[in-house]
């Protein structure tokens, strides 16, 4: 009985942790936004703008705040050119999310 109950446990605490796609314990992943990689210069992270937003069950409350327009982030950190951006997302219990934006460019 110990043996099963311990394999249950294990295997659930498996499935919750994974973090391969998203896990729902925490998930921390990286996204290209640019879609065409071809005669891409690369150039170290030249700025970043990110989104806050917290998700609550119930009552159903959700609230975010700030900005991650690549636009914006390329104005902010003085960038004419723009190589490429990716899209960083942090998840812990999928009550507090995080969206940040890296930009990269000159």
């Amino acid at each position: 009985m110990k043996n099963a109950t311990f394999l249950l446990f294990a295997l659930a605490a498996v499935v919750l942790v994974s973090g391969c796609t998203a896990g729902l314990i925490y998930t921390h992943t990286w996204t290209p936004l640019t879609l065409d990689m071809h005669d891409i210069k690369v150039v170290p992270a030249s700025g970043a703008g990110d989104v806050k937003h917290v998700v609550l069950i119930y009552p159903p409350l959700s609230a975010a705040w700030d900005d991650a327009a690549i636009g914006d982030i390329a104005k902010k950190n003085g960038l004419h050119e723009l190589y490429f951006a990716d899209l960083e997302y942090f998840s812990v219990l999928r009550i507090w999310n995080q969206y940040t934006v890296h930009v990269y460019g000159k």
